[in-house]
Parts: structure tokens; sequence; C-alpha cells
């Protein structure tokens, strides 16, 4: 398994300067037949590397080359070594993204690992979850000066999280009885796309009325949070809060108040992925609160201003929307959002001088279910110094 991801990330650095090799292998000719109709050798070389650095810069802007090299390699190591599935929560989006204020665009890719162990208790009133998860997640550009935002974060959490409500409303035998009945009739059609399996989905979703359901979770954490190059880095222990909503009922109050999904139930009325104009009460934003404890170990540029590096409180709010747009042909079309503020609380005066003590940042995105990704990102993450306007495309593989 480590041989292809070794031999994946080797040909992802080094591959433009092997295509760049081939590309004057094949100006060879080019260069003969220019010498012979008279140009100079110095001619010749400035022709040769105009077109060879045309080609690296398409290169560099290719992120669906490097895609494509990265899913050959790991579907192979994957059929190899079934020893290394816990890998299928890893998702890495090769990109190139670039600011407002640079010409430059920077080839590069953001990862998000994600790996939790759960488990639930039944309740009465509903379920309990008890669980321990590995996180990382960051942007990372193969020419990090012109990274606009290089944050990486690395944490290890327990959450305690309590669901209520998502049960069906009527308790009543009938409804049961019948919905039992739609189960063994779908469970016999081999076909869940034909029209009578169709038929029966709509049915048994008629039937199935659920009560609006709550969480909130609490969990305590501990994380490393750093730059690309980990230049500047910091130990960030903290306790987090996660609160959210699903009403799964589209008739309901709950769902008619999430504001947020009205544009794109227009949306989806319009380009008719919807038959109705429906808002979808199961994509309210969900939110949650931390508290944490911020013990810089490397920041020049706090060094410098504060004078030290003490350790200081910080709060932080995270709320995060995604919802279906639409559907073209056999693709499906969603809406990511993410908002994120952080505030040093009793910064230092320098800091709060510097603009230092407090950030703002916010992300959107159009993805497809291929991995096709368009996203705006706006702000600035901790270690930024400047706000930034971020614009990338890429693709994104779930292994």
């Amino acid at each position: 398994m480590m041989k292809y991801l070794l031999l994946a990330c080797a040909l992802l650095i080094f591959s433009i300067t092997l295509e760049a090799q081939t590309l004057n292998a094949q100006l060879d000719p080019i260069k003969a037949q220019l010498e012979r109709n008279g140009a100079t050798p110095a001619n010749v070389a400035i022709i040769q590397k105009t077109i060879t650095n045309g080609v690296k810069d398409s290169l560099q802007a290719n992120a669906d080359l490097y895609n494509t090299i990265w899913k050959l390699f790991t579907n192979r190591a994957f059929e190899k070594d079934s020893g290394y599935k816990f890998l299928s929560d890893f998702n890495i989006l090769f990109k190139t993204f670039q600011t407002t204020d640079n010409a430059n665009a920077s080839l590069g890719f953001s990862y998000d690992f994600s790996y939790d162990y759960a488990n639930y208790v039944e309740k009465k009133k509903g379920r309990i979850s008890n669980s321990f998860g590995i996180s990382a997640k960051g942007n990372v550009a193969f020419k990090k000066s012109i990274n606009p935002n290089d944050f990486l974060e690395t944490k290890i959490d327990y959450r305690y999280a309590h669901f209520s409500g998502g049960v069906i409303a009527a308790n009543d035998t009938a409804v049961f009885r019948s919905l039992n009945d739609l189960e063994d009739q779908l469970v016999i059609i081999q076909d869940m796309k034909s029209p009578a399996a169709q038929a029966l989905w709509k049915t048994f979703g008629s039937q199935l009325n659920l009560t609006n359901q709550y969480y909130y979770a609490f969990s305590p954490k501990a994380s490393l949070e750093s730059n690309q190059d980990f230049s500047k880095t910091q130990f960030v222990p903290g306790i987090a809060i996660d609160l959210g909503a699903k009403a799964w009922n589209k008739h309901s109050t709950l769902a008619h108040l999430n504001v947020f999904d009205y544009p794109f139930a227009l949306l989806r009325f319009i380009t008719r992925a919807d038959k109705n104009f429906t808002v979808y009460g199961s994509t309210i934003p969900t939110v949650q609160l931390s508290g944490d404890y911020v013990v810089p170990t490397k920041d020049s540029i706090r060094q410098k201003l504060a004078g030290n590096l003490s350790p200081y409180p910080r709060l932080k709010f995270e709320t995060s929307f995604r919802t279906f747009i639409t559907r073209v042909k056999k693709e499906n079309i969603f809406f990511n959002a993410d908002l994120r503020i952080y505030r040093e609380l009793n910064a230092p005066k320098a800091i709060k001088g510097a603009n230092l003590d407090a950030q703002t940042y916010f992300v959107m995105a159009l993805q497809s279910t291929t991995g096709f990704y368009v996203s705006y990102a706006n702000g600035r993450l901790p270690f930024d110094a400047k706000n930034d306007e971020v614009y990338a495309i890429g693709f994104n593989y779930k292994f």
C-alpha cells in the first residue's frame, strides 16, 4: 500500500519536470528545422523556452491531471491491500486556486480525513452516542509562497451526543403494518428504478411521517494548528458544543423556518428537480460553539508584537449548510457553505492594533456527485495577516 502512495506523491511532485523533459525531446526536430531556415542558436533557445514554459504553465493549471493520476494509484493500492480500508474516510481535492490580487494560479490540494468510532445506546426519549474521533484537514499548495489559505488542523476528540425525535409520528398499528407490507413488496423487486418500485417508494414516503429531530453534542478536544510549512504552530485544547435540528416533515413549521433553503427551493422548482416548491427542513444549518485555550509554540509575528508567546483563551463559532440544488442528467449538484469566526479574549493592545485578535472566514462551493468542485472563499484564518478572496476549481475524490 505504502509504495503506491509514495509513488503517487512522487509522481505528483515531479510530473511537470518529466513532462517538460519529454517536451524538449519532441522539440528537437523543430529546433533542427529552425536552424536549417537560418535561425540563430539564441533565437532557437528563446523559442524553445517559450513553448516549454507555456506547456508547464498549462500543466500547473490542470488539476484534473493530478486527480487522474492519484485515483489510478489509490485504486490499485486498495485492490492489493485491504488492510488500509480506514482510508475510505479520507477525502482529497486536487485543485487550482487563485486570489484576486495575484495573477498566478496555484496548483495544490485540500485534504479532509475523519475517523470515528461510535457506540449507540437507545433510550425511550432518544438515542445517545459516545464516540472517539481523529481528524485532519487543510490546504496545501505545491508552491507554498502563494498559498492563500494554508491553515492546517489535526485533532482528536471525544464526543457525547444526544438525539431526540426523528420517529414515526403516529403510534398506529395500521401504519406500521402498512409500512411492513410495502417493505415486503420492495424486497422482491430487482430493479429499484422501475415504475413499480418508484410507485411503492412514493407510497412508503407518504406514510412515513417522522417527527422533528434535535441533537446536541459535548466534545472535549485537543488539536494542533499550523500553517503549511509549520513555521507557525500552536497547541489548542478546548471544549466544543454542537447543536442541530432536522425537520423531516416538509409541512412542519420547523421546515418552513429554514429560510436558508428558500432560494434553493426556488431553483429546484424552476429546473424541475422538484415538482413543487419544497423547502427542505433536513438542511437546517448546524452550529458549533468552541471555547479554546491556545498555547502558541512557534509564531514569529506574535512574538514580535506581543513580546511573548503566552497562552490565551479564544472563542470560535462555526456554522455549516448543505443542500441539493438541481439535477443535470445523472449528476446531482449540491451547494455547501461554511462560516467560521475566531476571537481572542483579552488580546494585548499590539495584537488588537495589528487586527490579529479576530478572524472571519466564509467559503461556499458547488459540488457534483462525481466530484467536480467550484468554490469561492473570503476572509482569513488563524495565522493569516490579511483577508483574501480565493477562487478554486478542482475534482474531489473519496477513496
